[in-house]
């Protein structure tokens, strides 16, 4: 679930700090797509007060955002399907208000929501419509500050809504041209000024957006409309207009266009390799991530089918095969399935494990328009699990498998469909000579020959284990009593075969023989170890 970087609260502050209200919800459970198995992350404290909604409300389900829920399910929903962010406007009746809401995905299993009363907006709107034929001059520049300038005397004359947008006296009736161009902003006066010369040469409307410093010394957004009057002999006499104050839609907008600068960034710089395609599976977009693991451009592979660059590798038999478990998530849209895979990179031909799950991207009406394919490069991870494992299970100094490995394998193969099991105990007999005369790395290095010799002797299904520090030990599945004590003639004949020194190998070896499915496997083992500790003593006295 949602837990932010306690190290990086700052975004998170500015969140709490917003004039507008901000909710974060998460997916919880694998049907991401259910907007019912979505719960509250986050509210800051503007949209508990807008919604009349209890903070403590945080970690519960979507559903107690009544009434807020089956609007909100059916935006969340839109926004699933499209992975695009949308502005919707909508009324409700609780509240008796006018909402915008900004609904977006900031990452995965998130869903966020930007929310903002535009009641009053929605009523200046409503005045405008019931007024159409007394006002309709003003609703064709669909302004908020109304003036006239008169070509003549270059004096613009304005309503009081003009002088509060702009800080003046709501008393004052008009203005000079020129001081109102001192109060537009240094990096856009050359645009007004180039956009005012048209309506001279063209005498046509005109609509443009940009700042002004009012008189208090704020820098505000406005939109500026104006149309433009003629005489009867073509000559331009006045210029009506409005202009509106259009700071709040720009910090909307400003707002909007940083999250999706934040959201592509993050597309940008995550681990992951993201790889979005088309509805026939052709490459659209490619992350840099994707562009390492792949080893090549998007540019390269723009266009062609993802499959095209890599081929899997069966895990037993390490052959290239044709069998595409990614068709299968797309072409079953299994919708938050993983599938873990090795492939080779068509390119540089690098094996590699993956982990990667496929997602269909739909537009409003459903229809499919792409995929987004996400996968992770977890070679180093399988690498890690594979020597970890190897470790837990085989002596570090012959490679053999350990006594844990041993004792686990004993209980494993105890059933009646191995019998006759043979357990098998062999001890070296000289390794304390050996460490005396050539040191512990003698006596290793004839642990280490012995383990080898061991090895060549026995199947490749035995387990062949170091149970102690020169004693071993071998299970013999599916072996009876006559089998292994040719085991043991052959391992007496090959290690007396060796050439005399402190690598010369010399083992006591006894056995034992399960035959019958009741017997106890740990008393057969003593039985073993008492066998081994019989020829041990035949050894001392020759």
């Amino acid at each position: 679930m949602f837990n932010p970087d306690q190290s990086n609260l700052e975004p998170y502050l500015l969140i709490d700090e917003m004039s507008k209200g901000f909710l974060l919800l998460g997916a919880e459970g694998a049907d991401i797509q259910d907007p019912g198995s979505y719960i509250i992350c986050r509210m800051n404290p503007f949209f508990t007060r807008m919604f009349d909604i209890n903070s403590n409300y945080i970690g519960r389900a979507m559903s107690r955002l009544s009434p807020l829920s089956d609007t909100l399910a059916r935006l969340m929903l839109k926004t699933m399907t499209s992975s695009e962010a949308s502005t919707h406007e909508l009324y409700l009746d609780e509240f008796d208000r006018w909402f915008q809401l900004s609904i977006f995905q900031p990452k995965q299993l998130y869903i966020a929501l930007v929310s903002e009363d535009i009641t009053e907006k929605k009523k200046i709107e409503e005045k405008l419509a019931e007024s159409e034929e007394t006002m309709r001059l003003t609703l064709d520049v669909a302004g908020e500050g109304l003036w006239q300038w008169h070509v003549e005397d270059s004096l613009v004359h304005h309503n009081k809504q003009w002088n509060r947008i702009m800080g003046y006296n709501t008393e004052a009736k008009t203005h000079a041209l020129s001081d109102f161009m001192d109060r537009v902003h240094p990096e856009d006066l050359e645009e007004v000024e180039i956009s005012s010369e048209k309506i001279f040469r063209q005498l046509e409307p005109y609509s443009r957006q940009h700042r002004v410093i009012t008189l208090d010394g704020r820098t505000i957004w406005i939109e500026d409309r104006g149309i433009p009057i003629v005489s009867p002999a073509g000559k331009l006499e006045r210029v009506i207009g409005s202009m509106t104050d259009i700071t709040r839609y720009k910090e909307t907008q400003q707002q909007l266009h940083l999250e999706k600068e934040i959201l592509q960034s993050t597309l940008l710089s995550v681990g992951d390799a993201i790889i979005t395609t088309d509805q026939d599976g052709l490459v659209r977009m490619m992350n840099p991530a994707a562009e390492r693991a792949l080893g090549c451009k998007q540019e390269e592979l723009r266009g062609r089918s993802f499959t095209e660059s890599y081929r899997f590798i069966d895990p037993v038999t390490r052959e290239r095969h044709t069998d595409d478990p990614y068709e299968e998530l797309r072409d079953n849209e299994l919708i938050g399935e993983n599938i873990q895979a090795e492939v080779e990179i068509s390119r540089t031909g690098r094996e590699m494990h993956i982990y990667f799950n496929v997602t269909p991207i739909r537009l409003p009406d459903g229809e499919k328009a792409g995929y987004i394919i996400v996968f992770s490069d977890i070679s180093s991870v399988i690498e890690r699990q594979k020597r970890i494992e190897y470790l837990s299970f085989h002596d570090d100094l012959t490679g053999l498998y350990n006594r844990r490995y041993l004792m686990d394998s004993l209980h494993r193969l105890d059933s009646k469909r191995n019998l006759p099991f043979t357990i098998m105990i062999l001890d070296l007999n000289e390794l304390k000579s050996v460490n005396d005369a050539f040191g512990h790395a003698g006596g290793d290095l004839l642990i280490q020959k012995t383990a080898e010799f061991l090895e060549s002797v026995f199947r490749q299904s035995d387990i062949i284990a170091r149970s102690g520090g020169d004693e071993f030990c071998v299970l013999l599945p599916r072996t009876g009593a006559k089998t292994a004590r040719s085991i043991v003639n052959r391992i007496k004949s090959l290690s007396g075969a060796l050439e005399p020194g402190p690598e010369q190998i010399s083992i006591s070896v006894g056995y034992a023989v399960k035959t019958d499915a009741r017997e106890d496997i740990h008393a057969v083992m003593r039985q073993a170890d008492a066998s081994m500790y019989q020829d041990k003593e035949l050894y001392r006295h020759c």
